[in-house]
């Protein structure tokens, strides 16, 4: 036989075996090279071949299996190894019976053992067999080895016995922060946030031992998901304490909570003073001010992410999209589009959805169906989005079609199903469809309407000024009406000339909701409405003194890749001059075009009407259109967005305009998209 020196052998195994045992195909090599020096039976060898191939996720356990069954006498790290990989696996009772082959064999049984045959135990769900592992625990003497204590624990956390794992916890001698961060989980995942947190302060306490990053990272998102900010804060502050806000994970987490708890000024301060960001990061802040209103600043901290070089994920881009949607930012939703294909990401079910979401909200209905009838897979949540895009746009008949389609494909609707097909009815003036889709809900589907679905047939009825019906339907509804219902309500008496009922029903909207701004504007609108000023002025004072200010129109306008926001009179933007003899202009065409009179009605002070039409021409929207025409190829498509309803006025005047000027003009409100073309509107004055 061949002897090779100590000297030989420390070669072969540290610095040929650790640097070629990073593939199959080495190891088979290196392998092969242990048979010819017969150092393969050498322990020190062999277990490097077995920790690659039962470890490794390019490894090969049933590779590793074949050559443990060559060797005559594995110890019990080799035994532990093979263990550990099985334990691991998609057959993790093999552990098991690798372990009692140990014990047949008479291979000692160490601390390094007992863990990964727990671990298989709680991939199992075998509580049984773990509690006999148990008593082996305790009957080999190891009882107080910190390393098979975390495991027991962590083993009965697993399998759902809380209560044996706290009594290991409660009876064990020696802890270390491992121990203390299992426990603290598990009483997170039983719900228990408060001991959880108990136990962090006992913790805190020792002298020997101080709380790590899992621990803070366990804890902080229970603040998020709790909106507990004092508590998050407290934690905030803590890690600090703990030198740990130098970690990316602890200050990922710490960030994700302020957004959850809607303090974005907190977390705009952390991710600034990050020292290293990853795509978590930036995914964390661009979705917590999308979901705080903020998405102009989403969009525009998504363009500093790629000038970074971050390369964005799935997630990334759904929060993306969605501040595009809110936004009507079209064209940038076209990019992230395009950046899927570009990063090669992987286009799930949420980000297809969220891509037929975008381009429904900002204007673009035909793509959205395009995408939609290219996904392979769809979802309740899929359908639910192209139902309410196809809403929105006013196409009630297409969305029942579509919902037709969905029943044939045997996809149970939810709740948000009829919530959008009843918004669709509304819409398109479909009634009597709409009346038959809320009884089959109820009667059909089993689903029990809630407060937004008596809202939405509400609002059908008085779209369809049957007013007498509505307030029949509300006085007859099983429960109490909130004060929206009665508003749409009062928007309806308003519409049809009902005063004393429109009265009656102001007075009660305001007692029901008397800090919201809107319900006070109605009223005061539906005095000023019939020249009773000093009952409008009245609510207007009586507005002021209790600090309630009406919500600013805003408008909304995508141009050069960039979101310009306009309020009525607004005198901001750098081409004002521009855009205000543009307003000029529309004025005058729209004027001598003649089909546009001025509702002056919707200016409520006690001006003359000139001063009032003047007023009218300062709308956000109308300014939004004027920077639209003078940016823009002549007979190129302009889309705004506004966040309250489009007036009577600026929707005829934005009619004119668009036959006027041969413009096809899309105007997203607050409720429904409209077209504007050739003089008409996509929803037929219905609105």
């Amino acid at each position: 036989m061949i002897k090779f020196s100590s000297k030989c052998t420390k070669l072969i195994s540290i610095d040929f075996l650790k640097t070629r045992c990073t593939s199959i195909s080495k190891t088979k090599q290196a392998h092969a090279l242990l048979l010819r020096t017969d150092f393969f039976h050498n322990p020190l060898f062999s277990s490097k071949l077995i920790a690659f191939l039962a470890l490794s996720h390019s490894g090969d356990l049933n590779y590793a299996r074949k050559l443990f069954a060559q060797i005559q006498n594995p110890d019990p790290f080799i035994c532990s190894t093979m263990i550990r990989g099985y334990a691991r696996s998609q057959n993790p009772y093999e552990a098991v019976s690798l372990y009692y082959f140990m014990v047949e064999r008479r291979v000692p049984v160490d601390s390094y053992t007992y863990p990964f045959v727990l671990a298989a135990c709680a991939r199992l769900g075998a509580v049984k067999l773990g509690r006999r592992f148990h008593c082996e625990v305790l009957k080999n003497g190891f009882r107080s080895d910190l390393f098979v204590i975390n495991a027991l624990i962590q083993f009965y956390h697993n399998c759902g016995s809380f209560g044996c794992a706290y009594q290991v916890f409660d009876e064990s001698t020696v802890r270390d922060v491992v121990t203390w961060n299992i426990m603290i989980n598990a009483h997170l995942n039983k719900g228990l946030s408060e001991k959880a947190f108990d136990l962090l302060d006992e913790m805190a306490k020792l002298d020997n031992l101080k709380p790590d990053e899992v621990t803070i990272i366990s804890l902080v998102p229970v603040c998020g998901q709790l909106g507990n900010l004092e508590r998050g804060k407290l934690l905030h502050s803590y890690s600090k304490e703990l030198g740990l806000n130098e970690k990316i994970s602890v200050n990922n987490a710490i960030l994700d909570m302020y957004c959850k708890c809607d303090d974005i000024e907190s977390a705009q301060e952390v991710f600034n003073r990050m020292p290293e960001k990853d795509v978590l990061s930036w995914t964390s802040m661009l979705s917590g001010l999308a979901k705080s209103g903020y998405f102009q600043e989403s969009l525009t901290l998504f363009r500093k992410m790629q000038l970074n070089k971050i390369e964005p994920d799935e997630i990334t881009l759904v929060g993306v999209l969605s501040a595009c949607a809110q936004t009507g930012a079209l064209d940038q939703g076209k990019y992230i589009h395009l950046l899927i294909d570009k990063f090669d990401i992987n286009c799930d079910i949420v980000l297809e959805t969220a891509l037929v979401d975008m381009y429904s909200k900002c204007g673009s209905i035909d793509l959205a169906l395009q995408v939609f009838r290219r996904m392979r897979v769809r979802n309740v949540f899929t359908w639910n989005a192209m139902i309410g895009g196809l809403a929105m746009h006013g196409h009630g008949l297409e969305a029942i079609s579509l919902f037709d389609q969905m029943k044939h494909d045997k996809l149970m609707p939810d709740d948000v199903t009829f919530i959008a097909l009843l918004c669709a009815c509304s819409h398109a003036g479909l009634v009597n469809e709409g009346l038959t889709m809320f009884q089959a809900m109820k009667n059909k589907f089993q689903i029990e309407p809630r407060m937004e679905h008596y809202g939405c047939v509400v609002d059908l009825l008085c779209r369809a000024r049957k007013v007498d019906e509505a307030l029949a339907f509300i006085e007859n509804m099983p429960i109490k009406a909130n004060c929206v219902l009665w508003a749409t309500l009062l928007g309806a008496c308003r519409s049809v000339g009902c005063f004393d009922l429109a009265e009656n029903i102001g007075r009660r909207v305001i007692e029901l909701d008397p800090d919201s701004c809107g319900r006070y504007v109605m009223l005061s609108n539906l005095y000023a409405g019939v020249s009773q000023w000093n009952n409008a002025l009245k609510l207007r004072k009586q507005m002021k003194n209790r600090g309630i200010e009406k919500t600013p129109g805003c408008s909304w306008i995508e141009w050069n890749g960039l979101i310009y926001q306009f309020v009525a009179g607004d005198r901001s933007h750098i081409q004002t001059e521009d855009i205000y003899a543009m307003i000029e202009e529309m004025t005058k065409r729209v004027n001598l075009d003649g089909s546009h009179v001025p509702g002056t009605e919707n200016v409520l002070f006690d001006i003359e009407d000139e001063e009032k039409e003047h007023s009218l021409f300062l709308h956000s929207e109308k300014l939004a259109v004027a920077l639209g025409l003078i940016s823009t190829p002549s007979g190129s498509l302009i889309r705004i967005v506004k966040n309250l309803r489009v007036c009577n006025d600026c929707h005829s005047f934005l009619k004119v305009t668009s036959k006027v000027y041969n413009r096809e003009i899309v105007v997203r409100d607050r409720s429904r998209f409209h077209h504007f073309k050739e003089g008409s509107c996509s929803c037929m004055d219905f609105w």
